[in-house]
């Protein structure tokens, strides 16, 4: 006769997910672990996920800038989410300085309006704004003063589609203002400098001293200390939902969580959403010190960088390392993954993987390409939007580095 404590625990377990119940005992079991890579234990079940936490994050949430309460709000999501699978669960909190625009940017050349949008944490122009004569600088283009050729504004333009946060350059001052336009009003703006037509912008910025970052940090311990570290950054910039980027990723990484949860492993895995990546990689930062502060950064064997891994099926995989590329050529293979990785040239020691270079670890950087006129053109704009993510990279993904975990386990 089966005893009826044992149904009652086993229906509450899976009633809550298990998370009340480590809550109260403050321990780690397998039945647990085991309920939560259920979670995400077949490609529909995977999809499902993927689209309810789309939507927690994405479409409920919106933008979610470093330092604002929106990305608080989905920080507090993610951490619930490592909490069904993880053991170790934590916020990791810091300060920094920030900005915020207080108007929005409109380009005026001549009498036309083009959408401009300004730099991530630039510099503003005074509050009547600057005018000027409009000129061609190479690729770029700037408001220029009639007397002296002075730089006022520049503006650099998106390969990709319509105006995204501008992209300075090495040779401006570094407190000219700068502003990103779209490759659809080029014509206009060459013929507009040819003509040296008058223009004007204003854009305000108001400074936010000791704004809060917070990095969520989730860990499996394994038999060693080596360590697996895996980072995908859950920040926006300030005028996009991130769907694509980044908050697709943060779920292949939590997904990744839930599976590895019901696995024994050699290697300790660390699991990090990060903060500021769209700011000077500023939550990366705080979390790689705060490694060596405590003398573990050294323990770190792998640093694998979710970057956009939804703008297409083939991923783009950076590292130095040739033991990386032919296990992601072998996975590929080996699951018979119909997509072409792409291997680009750099150590992988990027972005948010940056900060980890002193631990001597492998790195790889992915992120990845195949829909490129779908999803890039909506690359950091506001229609980065739930709706515009390709699921099937998604699971793509997730595959793929659910097994590369596996067998770098095994090294």
């Amino acid at each position: 006769m089966m005893n009826y404590k044992k149904l009652q625990r086993a229906e509450f377990l899976k009633m809550t997910g298990g998370l009340v119940f480590l809550m109260l005992s403050n321990k780690w079991s397998f039945a647990q672990s085991s309920l939560s890579s259920d979670l995400v234990s077949s490609a529909q079940k995977r999809q499902e996920y993927t689209i309810a936490l789309l939507k927690k994050l994405v479409t409920d949430i919106g933008p979610r800038p470093s330092g604002s309460k929106a990305f608080a709000k989905a920080a507090k999501i993610v951490l619930k989410e490592m909490q069904r699978s993880l053991p170790q669960v934590n916020f990791d909190r810091y300060e920094f300085d920030d900005w915020g625009p207080i108007n929005s940017s409109s380009l005026i050349v001549g009498a036309q309006h083009i959408e401009a949008i300004p730099q991530k944490r630039g510099f503003g122009t005074p509050a009547n704004g600057v005018s000027g004569v409009f000129a061609k600088i190479g690729s770029a283009y700037a408001i220029t003063d009639e007397q002296n050729g002075q730089i006022l504004a520049y503006f650099s333009v998106n390969q990709y589609g319509r105006a995204i946060a501008g992209s300075g350059s090495g040779n401006l001052d570094k407190s000219v203002p700068v502003f990103g336009i779209g490759k659809q009003d080029v014509l206009l703006l060459d013929r507009s400098a040819k003509n040296k037509l008058s223009a004007s912008i204003k854009s305000e910025y108001k400074p936010v001293h000791k704004a809060p970052g917070i990095n969520v940090i989730g860990r499996i311990p394994g038999k060693t200390k080596k360590e697996i570290l895996i980072i995908a950054h859950l920040d926006t910039i300030f005028n996009t939902p991130g769907a694509n980027d980044n908050a697709a990723s943060v779920i292949v990484m939590l997904m990744l969580a839930h599976a590895a949860s019901g696995r024994e492993h050699n290697h300790t895995l660390t699991f990090v959403a990060s903060d500021s990546e769209e700011y000077v990689y500023e939550g990366a930062h705080h979390y790689a010190a705060g490694r060596i502060a405590d003398n573990t950064m050294n323990d770190i064997r792998y640093v694998l960088n979710f970057d956009s891994l939804t703008y297409g099926p083939n991923l783009w995989i950076n590292s130095k390392d040739q033991g990386v590329k032919d296990m992601i050529r072998d996975i590929h293979k080996d699951l018979n993954i119909e997509s072409t990785p792409i291997y680009g040239e750099n150590d992988g020691f990027v972005m948010d993987s940056l900060p980890f270079k002193p631990s001597g670890a492998i790195a790889l950087h992915a992120n990845s390409r195949g829909y490129d006129e779908k999803t890039l053109p909506v690359y950091h704009r506001p229609d980065d939007t739930a709706d515009k993510v390709p699921l099937d990279c998604v699971e793509i993904s997730f595959q793929v580095f659910d097994e590369f975990i596996k067998r770098a386990d095994r090294t």
